[in-house]
């Protein structure tokens, strides 16, 4: 049976280094969408037992199932329905939302500096502010998103200062009304790694690098991460192929010389994408694939009982022209997810 691994020893090693330059306590874990394909319930208390103490994913569904594992957790996602547990926040995103969001609910308030995709407008903020207020909302955190923070830039830094006008202005509001004042985060593993450190902000999302991945050009950051994750699939069937002989769909998969060719039970229903023949894609450990994904399946040229498919997701990103986070996110939930 096909199976997902999920070092521990890799992800302590990527909390360490995330721990340098912030205090975990001062971390988001970014959890969404299945913790990015790594599995939901699984790595949630992986990072729970970690130290990590708060988290963020895509709804309430997913905010339901780590509910007692942190203190806080927010829900990035608009949100139609609001009774959840205590801790569980909700992202507003759009003005509009405002007047629908029950007495009480504690909110985040996110704030667009220039991503274009997300977030009220800026003129938007003190009327904004006004309704939480005459609402009776719970303003626990204003936030926004970097759009560049990854790329030879310095674009985030022109989002940074837009942000902390948000803040003075937040702040100012608070001081003007005797509130308490919000939690503020801006920056993700990328702008948290190229800064070095919270800055003049409360808390860090931090996604892709609790996974063990930060696609940054060295230029801009270069920190030694580890993948948690490895994909592996086990042999249905066996057969000795001749040199010029084609496998799977298509006949595109020939042999350059006479091998044994497995049947492995992992294919694009499983959420491994269907490879482009006309780049090839080898194993780690130097087997090639051959032929087009199936299904259900793939053929290696290998005899091994059980193959690792990958272990670091950003090689195979390379093979497909995109990046880890979309080999990551499409492996489907039902897969076994086991913690080595």
């Amino acid at each position: 049976m096909s199976r997902i691994e999920l070092k521990k020893d890799a992800l302590s090693s990527n909390i360490a280094a995330i721990s340098k330059i912030a205090p975990i306590e001062k971390i988001y874990a970014v959890l969404k969408d299945n913790a990015y394909g790594h599995g939901l319930a699984l790595f949630g208390s992986m990072c729970a037992a970690s130290g990590i103490q708060h988290a963020i994913v895509r709804d309430k569904n997913e905010a339901v199932v780590l509910c007692d594992k942190f203190q806080t957790i927010l829900c990035l996602a608009e949100q139609r329905e609001f009774d959840a547990p205590l801790n569980v926040h909700f992202a507003v995103n759009t003005f509009s939302i405002l007047n629908t969001i029950p007495l009480g609910t504690k909110i985040h308030l996110k704030i667009d500096t220039g991503m274009h995709r997300c977030g009220i407008a800026e003129d938007e903020l003190l009327p904004a502010l006004e309704l939480i207020c005459s609402r009776g909302l719970l303003l626990c955190g204003v936030f926004s998103h970097l759009r560049s923070a990854d790329e030879l830039s310095s674009e985030s830094f022109w989002q940074e200062k837009n942000f902390l006008q948000i803040k003075k202005t937040v702040v100012d509001f608070c001081e003007a009304k005797g509130l308490k004042q919000p939690l503020f985060h801006l920056q993700n593993s990328a702008g948290l790694f190229r800064s070095g450190g919270l800055g003049e902000f409360d808390m860090a999302r931090v996604g892709i690098a609790l996974y063990g991945y930060l696609d940054m050009p060295q230029a801009v950051c270069s920190v030694p991460l580890s993948p948690v994750m490895s994909l592996w699939a086990d042999k249905i069937a066996s057969r000795a192929l001749k040199k010029g002989q084609a496998v799977g769909y298509g006949a595109v998969g020939k042999m350059l010389e006479d091998a044994i060719v497995s049947t492995y039970d992992i294919g694009y229903a499983d959420g491994f994408l269907r490879i482009k023949t006309e780049k090839e894609y080898t194993l780690p450990n130097g087997s090639r694939l051959i032929g087009r994904v199936s299904m259900d399946n793939i053929c290696v040229e290998s005899s091994d009982d059980t193959i690792c498919v990958f272990d670091d997701a950003s090689i195979v990103a390379d093979r497909y022209g995109t990046i880890s986070y979309e080999i990551l996110t499409r492996l489907t939930p039902v897969i076994p997810r086991i913690i080595v």
